[in-house]
């Protein structure tokens, strides 16, 4: 056997192993997209999925999957016998690039999707008409791991009264092969929002109030995440995030003309979040850090914190299974009053078990301005389940309260006062008037001195509630 033949067979061998590669990993795609098909239609139900078609092809296929969502009826179109609007369509078109070289990679298959929304009336085609559909590209790589990448181009949609402006957004996530760990990031460099709601007139005036025009803005917005994926749940899981935004604005412009004035800014935030789990209960720590104004004032830092604690598993989990029961069973368009009264139904038969796990929540507001500190911060926890007994004799009302704990705080520096009146638009207010606000606030026991600071505290603690440490008596019947 001469070299050309010998050649010859192993380019042959070649194209033959990766034809049957290409084959198989075409099949693989194929029962996949079905496989995601099935689980689409147990979530949404069988109403939500107008039609699928999938042609396969050796090299690639072509997919087209259409969901419909039915607008409910608004209360003026039932008052006025309207029939509903038509229902609106998303579609989906995908082109599936077989392995093992999908799209020029190393691949299982690699998924290029584009939306589009269909049964558009004339009114919201046009204010769509700079919109650029967004794009989906789903790596499945040979190891059984999954790369996705969501691209949202730049485009403004909205009308005469809101107009909603961004910069190409990005999200980049990746799944691993068991299924059980997501990590990712996202870049969302400008996203902006322009309004100018209407004047209402009411009984007293002729003619409508002079409308503004509203700007809020945010510039600079990044982020990472990494979880762990808990079984039977979404949006919740063990990990980390962090989150970075340059700067966040918002002002309003007269309608008629003229400067702009600035309602509040924040600038060089940096945020980060915290999720524990012990496999009974849930816990997340959100921290937020920056600079910032509102109005007149100028911080030179600004802070958030907050924190969830001990949340039992199973009732979110039933909660979350709440929700998609209702959309597949009752359809989107009936699904909302359906789901608000399914859940105010688990809140109640979930009372005991979120109550057995000792939750508590906490939050607290902090600004640093002209070298003091100022902080807001209320809370609560559950210290003691109540017993059966104390259910059956006083109500879970009742009960619930006495093995509770609520508090709340606040430290203003009293040089604050002048600078934050003046932002209100009490210019004219005199020194001596405010001390004797303040002094008569203190008599009362509503404020306390300390230092440069005003303070004050409340807390309720085994049914008794106490306002900077002196109990108070609150109106029968209050619990």
């Amino acid at each position: 056997m001469n070299k050309k033949t010998i050649a010859g067979a192993a380019v042959a061998l070649v194209v033959v192993a990766y034809g049957g590669a290409t084959w198989y990993l075409g099949q693989r795609a194929q029962s996949s997209y079905e496989e995601a098909l099935v689980d689409l239609r147990q979530a949404l139900g069988p109403e939500a999925i107008v039609s699928e078609e999938y042609h396969k092809g050796f090299f690639s296929s072509q997919a087209k999957l259409v969901l419909q969502w039915t607008p409910p009826r608004t209360a003026e179109q039932v008052e006025a016998n309207v029939p509903p609007s038509p229902p609106l369509r998303l579609a989906v078109n995908s082109t599936v690039h077989h392995g093992p070289l999908a799209g020029r990679r190393l691949a299982a298959a690699v998924v290029d999707s584009r939306f589009a929304l269909e049964g558009l009336d004339a009114q919201a085609t046009k204010d769509l008409a700079k919109v650029t559909a967004p794009t989906l590209t789903t790596v499945h790589h040979l190891t059984g791991r999954h790369d996705l990448h969501f691209q949202l181009p730049a485009g403004e949609v909205g009308n005469e009264e809101m107009t909603l402006r961004w910069q190409a957004m990005v999200t980049d996530m990746t799944l691993s092969g068991d299924r059980k760990r997501v990590k990712g990031s996202f870049q969302w460099p400008e996203f902006a929002m322009v309004g100018m709601p209407g004047g209402t007139p009411d009984e007293d005036d002729e003619e409508a109030k002079p409308a503004a025009r509203i700007t809020m803005a945010m510039k600079g917005m990044d982020g990472t995440f990494e979880n762990e994926v808990i079984e039977g749940m979404w949006l919740f899981g063990p990990g980390t995030g962090t989150v970075r935004l340059a700067e966040m604005d918002a002002s309003s412009t007269p309608a008629a003309g003229g400067a702009a004035t600035s309602l509040f800014s924040l600038k060089e935030v940096a945020g980060s979040s915290t999720i524990e789990s012990n496999g009974a209960t849930i816990s997340i720590a959100t921290a937020l850090n920056g600079k910032g104004s509102m109005g007149p004032l100028n911080f030179e830092s600004v802070g958030f914190e907050e924190k969830f604690q001990r949340i039992d598993l199973e009732t979110i989990k039933r909660f979350q299974q709440a929700l998609i029961e209702a959309y597949r069973t009752q359809g989107l368009a009936n699904a909302a009053s359906q789901t608000e009264e399914r859940i105010l139904a688990l809140l109640e038969e979930s009372a005991p078990r979120l109550v057995a796990a000792l939750p508590a929540y906490s939050m607290k507001l902090m600004a640093t301005y002209q070298g003091q500190q100022g902080q807001i911060e209320y809370g609560g926890e559950v210290q003691r389940a109540p017993s059966a007994e104390e259910v059956a004799q006083t109500g879970w009302k009742a009960a619930l309260i006495k093995g509770s704990m609520l508090n709340a705080s606040a430290r203003l520096p009293k040089a604050w006062i002048a600078p934050i009146a003046e932002a209100a638009g009490k210019k004219d207010m005199k020194s001596e008037d405010m001390d004797a606000m303040i002094g008569m606030a203190q008599a009362a026991g509503f404020l306390r001195q300390e230092g440069d600071n005003l303070t004050s505290v409340v807390k309720m603690e085994a049914g008794q509630v106490k306002l900077n440490g002196k109990s108070i008596d609150l109106p029968k019947g209050t619990f």
